[in-house]
């Protein structure tokens, strides 16, 4: 299991110098790393790898939906944001069509801007709060669990049993010491429930990709 130890890379691309300034302070503040550009082809020069790009639609060389599509022609992963005064249909559905992975409309708050970009640093398992074991991430706080991008479709109770398995990391523990360990935090699980949440817990998290998660009540083990 390992923990996010690094800061979140954000690109910022919008040919409005005082806008750009302005939200990144605003995720400075979050402690994220932020860069700015202004066109199209600074954009696709930039050699930061972020994480993240917010990214107008309409730039001084170019559109956007240029940009994100050759990002992920390049073979980019991050998260792109559309941010934009654009809010005809057709656009949010082009920028969608090309890659984006939200769409975000002017005017905004910026509490606005970075409550959207919580939710994809959280995805990314990049959050504080985030448990990490190869594509399966966690967020403690939220009570969330992504494998591979995809939220696992878990309760409050199953996805504690998987944060005690993610935490537990190389061990291999029996359902008994599954259960002992989440009780001891508090939490109270029915017995006779515990062994349908664990092959519940397999199916979801073995439902995308290869099989990650693997035990019976003699033991359990991730990787």
């Amino acid at each position: 299991m390992t923990s996010p130890t690094r800061p979140v890379r954000i690109l910022l691309v919008d040919e409005e110098e005082t806008l750009t300034h302005v939200v990144r302070l605003a995720l400075e503040l979050e402690g994220w790393e932020v860069a700015t550009v202004h066109s199209a082809a600074e954009a696709l020069a930039d050699r930061s790898r972020p994480d993240i790009v917010l990214l107008d639609m309409m730039l001084p060389d170019g559109l956007g939906t240029d940009v994100v599509a050759a990002m992920r022609a390049a073979g980019s992963r991050a998260v792109v944001i559309f941010v934009t005064g654009r809010t005809e249909h057709e656009q949010r559905a082009a920028a969608y069509a090309a890659g984006a992975d939200g769409y975000l409309t002017k005017p905004f708050s910026l509490e606005e801007v970075v409550d959207h970009l919580q939710v994809a640093v959280r995805r990314l398992g990049l959050a504080p709060s985030n448990r990490v074991a190869g594509d399966l991430i966690l967020d403690v706080d939220a009570g969330m669990a992504w494998r591979a991008g995809e939220m696992l479709p878990l309760t409050s109770l199953e996805f504690e049993l998987l944060r005690e398995l993610v935490e537990r990391g190389a061990a291999k523990p029996t359902t008994s010491e599954l259960v002992r360990a989440v009780t001891a935090r508090g939490i109270r699980i029915p017995l006779e429930f515990v062994t349908r949440m664990l092959a519940r817990i397999r199916a979801a998290v073995n439902g995308v990709g290869q099989p990650l998660l693997v035990g019976d009540d003699a033991g359990w083990r991730l990787g």
